[in-house]
């Protein structure tokens, strides 16, 4: 029962495109592009596709609460890449709770672009 139970799991992810660790682990990210997060507590995240409007960290177990964010109020281009922690030139903070990550903990990484495209990463610091 149990090896048919993982069977079918492995088969519904196939068949809807789920990537990564189906049961929840740090391999979650989707969207219109592709991010990347570097190591450690402060980790750059970079992209390619275009300058973003917002950044948005959160915990995945709490995802309701913004531990750092940035935006571009007046003129919303930020670059690629952005050091976490670190506020680009021209951007706002709004959220500063964890500006150094915590080692082991789960977090979501998301990003909005000047032309309304988003995507997400998960990882650990």
């Amino acid at each position: 029962m149990r090896a048919s139970g993982l069977a079918l799991i492995a088969t519904l992810a196939i068949a809807t495109g789920c990537t990564g660790d189906i049961l929840g682990g740090e391999n979650g990210s989707g969207g219109d592009f592709s991010i990347s997060v570097g190591s450690g507590v402060t980790p750059q995240y970079s992209w390619s596709t275009g300058p973003a409007f917002s950044l948005d960290v959160v915990r995945t177990s709490a995802q309701t609460v913004v531990v750092w964010r940035v935006t571009g109020p007046s003129d919303p281009r930020m670059s690629s890449p952005v050091r976490h922690g670190t506020v680009p030139a021209g951007a706002l903070e709004s959220s500063a709770i964890e500006k150094v990550l915590t080692p082991g903990v789960q977090y979501r990484v998301s990003i909005r672009l000047v032309d309304g495209r988003t995507a997400f990463q998960d990882f650990r610091p």
